[in-house]
């Protein structure tokens, strides 16, 4: 189970950093194939560095899918950043990066409410 949802975030992750290094630039909707599975990509509306209502879809070889989507410009510790994650029965997946990628925060919660909060912010 944990090696799963580890193989999840990570796929989640991937897709995140590739559409910022990208410039969310995609079309309207794409779909992108990975080892793990499928990756669908819905496109929202806003600035291109967080587009309200983006949302990826991942399908694994299994076949369970977790969806993903941009909530939008929010502040998180004091920092204009934009808001991503998922929710699901078994915790949640928030992520919170600046606009140029500096300050980059993971909080991960599992089903049982325990926070896990990984700094992945690189130096200016």
């Amino acid at each position: 189970m944990k090696k799963g949802k580890n193989t999840i975030i990570l796929l989640i992750l991937s897709v995140v950093l590739l559409m910022a290094f990208s410039g969310c630039s995609s079309p309207s909707e794409q779909v992108i194939k990975t080892p793990d599975g499928e990756v669908k990509i819905s496109e929202g509306s806003g600035p291109d560095w967080c587009k309200t209502g983006t949302m990826m879809t991942t399908t694994g070889p299994d076949g369970k899918q977790v969806s993903y989507a941009i909530k939008g410009i929010t502040t998180y510790e004091g920092k204009e950043v934009c808001e991503s994650g998922w929710d699901s029965n078994e915790g949640s997946y928030k992520m919170y990066v600046s606009k140029d990628s500096t300050y980059y925060i993971m909080v991960i919660t599992d089903k049982f409410g325990k926070e896990t909060k990984i700094d992945m912010s690189q130096p200016k």
